[in-house]
Order: C-alpha cells, then sequence, then structure tokens
C-alpha cells in the first residue's frame, strides 16, 4: 500500500510510521485548535479518527474528571492510540474501532466529539454528521479543526478517497444535520468549526 493510501486508514508499516508522523506533523494545528473550544472537566469525549492517539491525550488532560473514547476506523491507529495512553486506557479511556458510520454509542450519551483532519475521509459528512448528532446529548458540542494547507495544493488529486471542505461546507453540513450557534474560528489555513447539538 501506499504512502498516499495510508492516510485515511493507516495499515502495516507505512502506516505505523505515518502515525508517529502525524502525531509530531499536527501538534501546532492541534494547541492552536485546542484554543478555540472548551472542554468540560467532567466531560464525556468522542475524538473521532484518533489516529496516533495525541489528541485523546489532551483530551484527558482537559476533562481530568471525564471519561475520553478514541474511535478509529483503523487498527493500527487502534494500536497506537492505545499505546499512547496506555496509563488510563480501561479507566478514563476507551479506545475502540468503528466507523463515524456507525458510532458505538447509544443516543445522547456524549457531551463533546472531536475530529481533527480527518472529515476528509468520512465516506459521506452530511449522514455523518447526523450519527455524531445522535449520540451527543442536547448542548453537547461537535468541534472539526482542518488545515487543508495551501489552496493552490490539490489534494483531493494526490490522495485516494480524500475530499477537501471549506469551513463554511463544514458549518453548512453541520447545521443540516440539527447543530446550531456554529462558530467558525480561522488562523492561516487552520479553521474550527463548532456547533451545539439543539
Amino acid at each position: 500500500m501506499s504512502i498516499s493510501e495510508n492516510f485515511g486508514n493507516p495499515k502495516g508499516l507505512i502506516g505505523r510510521l505515518m502515525l508517529s508522523g502525524m502525531n509530531m506533523g499536527h501538534t501546532p494545528m492541534a494547541k492552536w485548535g485546542f484554543a478555540q473550544f472548551e472542554v468540560p472537566e467532567a466531560a464525556v469525549v468522542v475524538d473521532i479518527g484518533c489516529g496516533g492517539g495525541y489528541n485523546v491525550k489532551r483530551l484527558l488532560e482537559r476533562c481530568p474528571r471525564g471519561h475520553v473514547f478514541g474511535v478509529d476506523i483503523s487498527e493500527e491507529s487502534v494500536k497506537k492510540s492505545r499505546a499512547v495512553n496506555k496509563s488510563e486506557v480501561g479507566k478514563r479511556c476507551d479506545i475502540v474501532r468503528a466507523s463515524v458510520e456507525v458510532l458505538p454509542f447509544d443516543d445522547h450519551v456524549l457531551d463533546l466529539a472531536t475530529a481533527f483532519e480527518t472529515v476528509y475521509f468520512w465516506p459521506d459528512i452530511a449522514e455523518n454528521f447526523k450519527e455524531v448528532r445522535r449520540v451527543l446529548a442536547d448542548s453537547g458540542h461537535f468541534v472539526v479543526i482542518n488545515d487543508p494547507g495551501n489552496p493552490n495544493t490539490h489534494w483531493e488529486d494526490k490522495i485516494p478517497g480524500m475530499r477537501a471542505y471549506t469551513a463554511e461546507q463544514v458549518a453548512e453540513t453541520m447545521e443540516a444535520a440539527g447543530f446550531s450557534d456554529i462558530q467558525i474560528s480561522s488562523e492561516k489555513n487552520m479553521f474550527c468549526v463548532n456547533g451545539t447539538a439543539k
């Protein structure tokens, strides 16, 4: 499997190397993103497309009385995320293999859902955002953080299965899925879209 084919679903040795690289390479974006939204201390949270697990770790630090789930379609991502968060797995943290198409949660049980650099690869964001809404409690938040980079770089032509979205497209899709009070913040090419479940 080529490097480009590993972006959406890391596998094997190349996938493992990519996950380590993503943990480091995405750190500046993640730090900026976390400054854009609140994480309640006792929140029940899911990071969808948890990748290498660093954002699960950051979420655990921000909700010391809460519980954080990591969900990813990639088995390599699940393994890496569990290793990064091994001190909390089975206590305040669970990492599971699952798709955003069918999240492994009951209705209206989560306070916060995050998606860092992952909606590019979701199969149908209109339906997938409705699934995120299903698992969020009323007044829960859904936060999407992306850094699509140089707008003149056509990543969709380079990476199989990828679809780039603007912040406005993400916000419109959130609203259609049942979110309100949608806020957009941006810096350089990064953006954060934060919607409230209504």
